[in-house]
């Protein structure tokens, strides 16, 4: 006897159903699936997008960083050069004062060269004279001591070189000094008042007449702006008295060659 394997309506209903709802989970499973997919590739990129925001944001930090270090460097470097021009200039400034100072002492060393030439070639040329000398003088040419005298006397007091100078205070020049003495002498033809004193030493020579004999007690006149007075020695040969850069001295009178010689008159 041959048994049938098909099934009656009455039992395939339950395995379709089952069928039925097997596919309804798979197409949910599916629907789901598929709805959920773009959520989570949404947020994917979202998480991305975020990550790459934050990335983006820390490179600007930094980069905003490395420039506000720039510009300070920067302004540094600024400020760095204004102080390096400031000094450069300063430099420069410093620069033309040593350059001044060192023309300025050349010149001083040049004038004390000078004077030290000077001092050596009046040190050679030094006649001695003192108070004794005057006694001497005054029995050889009467009315030369009281002269010589006066101006021993300034001598011992140490009376300074200041040219222009018009009093025993302040010092004098060779010609004032010559005219100081002329006025306290009382000179015929030397009227100065004492303000104008240096002013009328600078015509001494043209005030006074000229001579070619000179005696004791005339006026010697020198390249150098000397105006000293002569005198005669019998013994040692004449010799000029007066005020130089070292003080009052006396030399002998052929210590430079004269430029000429004028007359007083003594009262």
């Amino acid at each position: 006897m041959k048994v049938s394997t098909s099934f009656t309506p009455a039992d395939q209903f339950p395995v379709l159903l089952e069928r039925i709802e097997h596919r309804e989970k798979s197409a949910r499973s599916r629907a789901v699936l598929y709805s959920l997919l773009p959520v989570a590739l949404t947020v994917v990129l979202l998480g991305y997008t975020a990550a790459s925001v934050r990335n983006a944001q820390k490179q600007v930090n930094a980069l905003k960083t490395e420039a506000t270090t720039y510009t300070t460097q920067i302004d540094t470097l600024k400020k760095n050069a204004e102080t390096y021009k400031t000094q450069s200039q300063s430099l420069q400034g410093d620069t033309e004062n040593y350059k001044n100072q060192v023309t300025e002492l050349q010149a001083q060393l040049a004038e004390a060269q000078k004077a030290l030439s000077e001092a050596v070639n009046l040190s050679r040329a030094v006649h001695p004279i003192d108070y004794v000398n005057a006694k001497e003088f005054a029995s050889h040419f009467p009315g030369s001591e009281s002269l010589l005298l006066d101006v021993l006397d300034l001598r011992q007091r140490r009376i300074k070189w200041k040219l222009g100078g018009q009093s025993p205070q302040e010092g004098f020049d060779s010609p004032s000094f010559a005219m100081y003495i002329l006025r306290q002498k009382r000179a015929s033809g030397i009227e100065v008042r004492p303000e104008s004193l240096s002013e009328a030493s600078r015509s001494l020579y043209d005030k006074l007449p000229p001579t070619t004999q000179p005696r004791t007690g005339d006026l010697v006149f020198y390249p150098a702006g000397y105006a000293m007075f002569y005198f005669a020695d019998p013994r040692e040969g004449p010799f000029v008295l007066g005020m130089t850069p070292f003080g009052i001295a006396a030399l002998k009178s052929d210590f430079a060659k004269p430029v000429g010689y004028r007359q007083v008159q003594w009262r």
